[in-house]
């Protein structure tokens, strides 16, 4: 609440010799103020020291100033089980710093078993993170009118707009790098379809086996496994997965991870059964994170720059509450890191 001698628009308006409204009309970059009038106007009220009252603010606008964060909460998982991966907590920190710049506070959302309690959440607007095919969640904001943007591929009649990395090149890149190095028989660990990202990788891994006349390899839906309701559950799943297809009468020569966490698992099953890696087998992981830095050996994957997906998705969100077009962008930006994992070919 503003103290008695907090300065009003009024002291604004009679310092700037202009009318109250040209004032708001200013300080809000609404209505046809000329740069100058608003530069002035600007300049006077910082001045003086003048704060809008931001609860006033919202009850005339109906705004709250407050986004909401939605990551993944397929059946196996929970949202809490997501921020356990790198990649999850580096975009809802990213997230959450470009909402603050635009003095906006970020509200994470938890995990619903029924959805429709977003109905009761106040928030403008709402950021969904690697949506699942058919979310319940996103069905409700849509429903309501609430906007919403997806970080990662999703569907247009559901969202505003998307920011997503170009994931039919990413993944013909990487494929493309491990075939170079000399991988005929490539095993796919996945967590199963449930996410517009999964499978849309998933389908690009298809189709590049047809165009090169490779037979596809995929695991089971990893995701589903019995147990596997951790993020640890998950990851042994993706150990047993490698060490049984190793062991089998026709082994792969080499294994990508659709898992986060899930790479190094795989170079450590190959490496329990006495492997080279990657004399014997090529280890790789379609999204990067810090573990696979460390990881022995170091992991080949693609960096998809999270934290700027994450600052596009806030920007492109205020534009829709705002009721202006956001601004159209080309696929997020992606590099392939080449590591130890995949650094040489494999051993004739």
């Amino acid at each position: 609440m503003a103290s008695p001698n907090s300065p009003t628009l009024r002291d604004v308006a009679a310092a700037a010799g202009v009318a109250v409204s040209t004032v708001s009309y200013a300080l809000n970059g609404k209505g046809r103020v000329d740069a100058a009038t608003r530069a002035r106007v600007q300049e006077i009220a910082d001045r003086l020291g003048y704060r809008a009252n931001r609860s006033a603010q919202n009850l005339r606008t109906g705004r709250t100033a407050t986004l909401g964060l939605m990551l993944p909460a397929p059946e196996e998982l929970s949202s809490a089980e997501y921020l356990n991966f790198d990649w999850y907590g580096r975009v809802a920190t990213a997230a959450t710093q470009a909402a603050f710049q635009a003095d906006h506070s970020l509200l994470l959302l938890p995990s619903m078993k029924d959805p429709n309690g977003l109905r009761r959440i106040e928030m403008d607007g709402v950021i969904v993170v690697d949506p699942t095919a058919h979310d319940p969640r996103v069905d409700v904001l849509h429903r309501i009118g609430i906007p919403s943007v997806a970080v990662g591929p999703g569907r247009a009649e559901q969202f505003g707009c998307f920011v997503s990395p170009d994931l039919v090149s990413t993944t013909e890149t990487l494929l493309n790098h491990l075939a170079d190095r000399g991988a005929t028989d490539i095993l796919i660990l996945t967590p199963g379809l449930y996410s517009e990202w999964t499978r849309a990788t998933t389908n690009a891994y298809f189709e590049w086996c047809r165009a090169h006349g490779r037979t596809p390899r995929i695991s089971d839906d990893l995701a589903s496994s019995s147990g596997a309701d951790t993020v640890e559950q998950l990851i042994a799943a993706a150990y047993t997965a490698t060490r049984n297809a190793l062991t089998s009468e026709n082994p792969p020569d080499a294994i990508l991870s659709l898992i986060l966490g899930c790479a190094p698992a795989a170079a450590r099953a190959a490496l329990d059964l006495g492997l080279s890696i990657p004399g014997d087998v090529l280890i790789a992981q379609d999204s990067d994170e810090p573990a696979l830095l460390i990881s022995d050996p170091p992991i080949t994957a693609l960096d998809f720059f999270p934290e700027e997906q994450a600052a596009s998705a806030v920007k492109a969100l205020l534009a829709l509450i705002n009721g202006d077009e956001p601004a159209v962008q080309s696929h997020s930006r992606s590099e392939l890191r080449v590591r130890v994992s995949t650094a040489h070919s494999l051993t004739p």
